[in-house]
């Protein structure tokens, strides 16, 4: 239970992640629209 906790606490949310490396949170996530474009093709290379 202990590791769980731990490796829990250790993930970072976006917004974080954004605010460390001093940009916006839409420029660390994919935007809906280009994710969705990435999935079919994606998924054809597997």
């Amino acid at each position: 239970i202990r590791a769980t906790i731990e490796g829990l606490q250790g993930q970072m949310s976006p917004r974080m992640v954004a605010q460390r490396r001093g940009r916006k949170v839409a420029d660390i996530l994919p935007k809906a629209a280009e994710a969705q474009a990435q999935a079919p093709a994606e998924a054809a290379e597997a």
